[in-house]
């Protein structure tokens, strides 16, 4: 498991540091195309923080994406056992994505902010994240 998971955080870390932004100089795509890339990339994160939570010290959480108005999507729970340095690099890839797609495809949103967690627990294996 921890092999295919260093092979994802290669991977993306490639594609993080090879300039594979939707915003460079490669001919214009379309809404679909840029939502797909985001999808893509939103799933590898996802795919990085897939492990089973046991001990909730071992967790914290970080902001992700950005919405057209301002603001973070929400909160995403990882594992300090993973590589959380690619991790976070991931995150701020992603967050910097959608914030280029947004304006480059006009998209609006709510301007709600999401509410801040306070700690991550663990529930039948799952991280869960805490509010007030």
């Amino acid at each position: 498991m921890n092999t295919l998971k260093n092979a994802l955080t290669i991977f993306c870390l490639l594609i993080l540091f090879c300039g594979c932004s939707i915003d460079d100089d490669t001919p214009p795509t379309s809404q679909e195309e840029d939502l797909e890339l985001l999808q893509e990339l939103f799933n590898e994160i996802t795919l990085m923080v897939d492990e089973p939570c046991t001990d909730e010290t071992a967790w914290e959480f970080v902001a992700y994406g950005s919405k057209a108005c301002g603001g973070p999507q929400g909160y995403i729970a990882y594992p300090t056992t993973i590589d959380v340095e690619a991790f976070l690099l991931m995150v701020e890839n992603y967050t910097t994505e959608e914030a280029i797609y947004n304006a480059n495809h006009g998209i609006g949103s709510t301007c709600d902010v999401p509410a801040e967690p306070i700690d991550v627990i663990c529930e039948d294996g799952a991280a869960v994240l805490v509010y007030e």
